[in-house]
């Protein structure tokens, strides 16, 4: 029997990066970026989730933004990936230092009445023809910080 093919690692910026499409693919990713199987014990939602995963380049001096976009089980919902996991234990507070940004529409903006909203629109103040179609140029864009110890969790918008 063919051994599984092993998942792509890219250099995207200051990072290594990869996509692993479901938890039982961690066994194709290059073993630097693996974790312990009893770790997916402690997350049983995550089984069928998919990971992009990150890690800083030796000797990075820069940590610039990530983006990345994902079909989403909840397509009403924006979800944004921030439970921990650094020492292959889930811990039920993390250190969080995030900066969240999302854009809606106007009748979502009600969702991000917490957020700080950008005073122009995106094509203002952004070069949004270098986005890939990430950023929608006629939109207010809206910022979430997250710092301090948190309890562990993703975020949903």
């Amino acid at each position: 029997m063919d051994s599984p093919k092993p998942l792509p690692v890219v250099e995207v910026g200051e990072f290594e990066a990869s996509f692993v499409p479901s938890v039982r693919d961690f066994r194709r990713l290059d073993e630097r970026f693996r974790l312990p199987d009893a770790t997916w014990d402690q997350l049983p939602l995550y089984r069928e989730y998919g990971f992009a995963v990150f890690k800083l380049k030796q000797g990075a001096k820069t940590i610039h933004p990530m983006a990345f976009e994902f079909p989403r089980a909840n397509p009403k919902k924006i979800f944004f990936p921030t439970v921990h996991i650094h020492d292959g234990k889930v811990h039920p507070k993390a250190a969080f230092d995030h900066t969240l940004y999302c854009q809606v529409t106007e009748a979502e903006s009600r969702q991000v009445m917490d957020w700080r909203e950008s005073p122009k629109l995106a094509n203002q103040f952004m070069k949004v023809n270098q986005a890939k179609e990430l950023i929608v140029a006629n939109r207010h864009c809206y910022q979430r910080k997250i710092r301090g110890q948190q309890k562990n969790e993703d975020t949903l918008v």
